[in-house]
């Protein structure tokens, strides 16, 4: 049982690590911290909840993999931990980060309201609907991006009068997104399908349609949909 902790409000874990989001708004972590994705301020491992350096006040948590991104409560995206293929989006060219730093959100079109990290990727919801990313293996023809780019080939893809994207989760190799909760789009690399004949390939946007479903959860050769029932199912694209 952990018991240095103030009251919570969110948990969220890595592949070696776990966040915690107390109600007023502190960031902790712990576990193994090889790539810095705890966030102490140094790559040893961390046995009990600490305090995530360099941050202030944190809406939300978000991790995947070994890397770890916070919501400020200022709007800023702050990031630490695996920086190898550029997936934090910061100014730092440095492979590993113990302490968080700002993410570069210049190019972006609106305010980050959610941040859905891969494992060599990152892609970021706008409060205006639009999809920016950064990283390898996620974009267009397999590009290399440090510094947050659109992906605007989603919204023109989608039949509605908008396009605006209202959700958007991601796994490893691969991310979804929705305009409507019922209709979604993946691309990537999802090898619980094998969409693409090899692993190295990079997969266009597919959609898949869950009816009724009121948001879904991706794991890595999985989609699962929870319904407005609260019964969860398996939902395997296309």
């Amino acid at each position: 049982m952990v018991d240095n902790l103030p009251p919570l409000k969110q948990i969220t874990a890595g592949f070696d690590h776990t966040l915690f989001l107390s109600a007023d708004g502190r960031a902790f972590a712990c576990g193994w911290s090889g790539d810095g994705q705890t966030g102490v301020g140094h790559y040893g491992n961390v046995h009990c909840p600490k305090p995530v350096a360099n941050l202030g006040e944190v809406q939300s948590l978000y991790t995947c993999a070994d890397n770890s991104f916070a919501l400020a409560a200022s709007g800023e995206i702050y990031a630490w931990g695996n920086n190898e293929y550029g997936q934090l989006g910061v100014a730092s060219t440095s492979p590993q980060l113990h302490t968080a730093a700002r993410v570069n959100l210049s190019a972006l079109d609106g305010c980050v309201v959610s941040v859905a990290p891969g494992g060599a990727f990152t892609t970021f919801l706008t409060d205006v609907g639009s999809v920016y990313y950064c990283g390898y293996g996620l974009g267009p023809e397999m590009s290399h991006v440090v510094k947050p780019a659109s992906l605007s080939i989603l919204r023109r893809l989608w039949n509605s009068s908008d396009g605006k994207i209202r959700a958007l989760v991601a796994s490893l190799h691969y991310a979804v997104a929705t305009v409507d909760g019922t209709n979604w789009m993946l691309w990537g690399r999802f090898p619980g399908k094998r969409l693409v004949p090899s692993i190295h390939s990079y997969s266009p946007p597919h959609k898949f349609s869950v009816p009724g479903s009121s948001q879904v959860a991706c794991g890595s050769t999985v989609i699962t949909a929870l319904f407005d029932e609260s019964r969860a199912f398996p939902a395997p694209p296309i």
